[in-house]
């Protein structure tokens, strides 16, 4: 392993040695940093975007598998589609996204994305089959695409100062992880009791209500020096797109982010779905799906301060191999001696450290390329990477209708989550 994290070091300094000459000159004094009061009540604004639109849709997406399979009648891997679709689409907008807030500023790019994704969840409301399902479904996706992970890391990159960039990040996840605690069990009723096409709707409404306002007022960028020039993009420390896909570490943090999406969305999309199959009640598996998703809230919070301190890599990489513990255990969700006890350790383990990478990779980037049109690297990343995650729900259900257990789709998300520890050991920081 040292051997290859020296060729990708060599590597990346004969990609940054050939662009040198086109780099632009430094400038004579750094501008004054962003006001850092308006940067947290960004941070803050934008965490109850994220709050409101990741809880109740990617994070309220296996609550409605159950039903709506029942509904339409269709098979495992057809309702796993819909998440596959939707996965596919928001990350397929964002690298426009986040072209667009290099170059425009994003109240009309974010506040266009909330509509679009409010308007999705009507039309799937209404859907009569799965295939319509799916494909507004796939709407939705790309208003979510472009109105939250990309366009906010993007933004409190911008605006906070780079030691605290990876606590504004955590606060950020943590906000969408609080939408994992309150929605999954108030949704579960609702769905009970009102039926997920009512259910929908209420999602749609929602984000109208309180996510459009809040991207109208907040989603700005910081004021340019009055000095600024036409150029002031170049002017962030950082390189260029193409300099960037030449270096071997973009691609690493690429494979990172794939291999990491792919074992966590499988697994979390499925979770209820599995504890169901384990025996126990939807009641039962919303609650513990909610303490996952509390159990990321804590350690958004937990390892965003511990980033002040400690390296991305090293807390990723030590993350990472908790978190492989603790989907084994799930593993033994069923056993009627050590059941609870399993999934607890699950909760504890998995839940608190599955997102790190959506925290910590951006956080990566930033150390490896700068500031310099983050947000489209970022875009591309999540591009290439959320490509092959998006399949990961789709992969569980298939592995669940041919063999009709959960334990194979597990330990394949066990098994791609212990190949990420290579190119997360492989990452380095270096001056952009």
């Amino acid at each position: 392993m040292a051997r290859m994290q020296q060729t990708a070091v060599a590597l990346d300094g004969a990609a940054l040695a050939a662009a040198a000459e086109d780099r632009p000159a430094p400038q004579a004094a750094a501008a004054a940093l962003p006001d850092q009061r308006q940067g947290w009540l960004l941070v803050a604004g934008l965490a109850v975007v994220l709050c409101v639109i990741f809880g109740t849709t990617i994070s309220a997406l296996g609550l409605f598998t159950l039903p709506i399979t029942a509904d339409l009648q269709c098979s495992h891997e057809q309702a796993a589609r819909m998440a596959t679709a939707f996965m596919l689409s928001m990350t397929l907008s964002m690298p426009l996204a986040g072209w667009l807030l290099d170059r425009l500023a994003p109240r009309p790019v974010m506040t266009a994305g909330s509509v679009l994704a409010a308007l999705g969840y009507l039309l799937a409301a209404g859907s009569p089959d799965i295939d319509r399902l799916t494909l507004a479904l796939a709407l939705a996706g790309i208003g979510v695409g472009a109105s939250t992970y990309v366009p906010a890391m993007t933004l409190a990159s911008r605006w906070m100062a780079p030691a605290r960039q990876g606590l504004a990040f955590g606060i950020l996840l943590a906000g969408a992880a609080i939408g994992g605690v309150i929605f999954p069990n108030l949704l579960t009723r609702l769905i009970g009791e009102f039926g997920w096409r009512s259910v929908m709707q209420l999602i749609a409404g929602l984000i109208l209500l309180v996510c459009v306002p809040l991207l109208l007022w907040l989603a700005r960028l910081p004021a340019a020096p009055a000095a600024a020039s036409s150029h002031a993009t170049q002017a962030l420390p950082g390189h260029a797109v193409g300099q960037v896909l030449r270096m071997p570490r973009y691609w690493l943090w690429i494979a990172m982010q794939l291999l990491l999406t792919m074992s966590g969305v499988g697994i979390y999309i499925s979770l209820v779905a599995c504890l169901v199959a384990a025996g126990y009640s939807a009641q039962t598996a919303s609650g513990w799906y909610a303490g996952v998703g509390a159990a990321s809230l804590a350690g958004n919070f937990l390892f965003g301060a511990l980033s002040q301190r400690v390296s991305a890599r090293t807390i990723l990489l030590c993350g990472n191999a908790i978190g492989i513990a603790g989907l084994l255990c799930l593993l033994l969700a069923q056993h009627p001696a050590w059941g609870l006890a399993a999934l607890a350790v699950f909760t504890l383990s998995w839940g608190t450290t599955f997102n790190l990478v959506n925290q910590l990779a951006p956080l990566l980037l930033v150390e490896a390329v700068g500031q310099r049109n983050f947000g489209s690297l970022l875009g591309i990343g999540n591009l290439l990477g959320g490509l092959g995650a998006a399949f990961g729900p789709a992969a569980v259900g298939y592995l669940v209708d041919a063999t009709g257990s959960y334990a194979p789709a597990l330990l394949l998300c066990a098994a791609l989550a212990a190949v990420a520890s290579v190119p997360i050991a492989l990452q380095r920081r270096s001056v952009a």
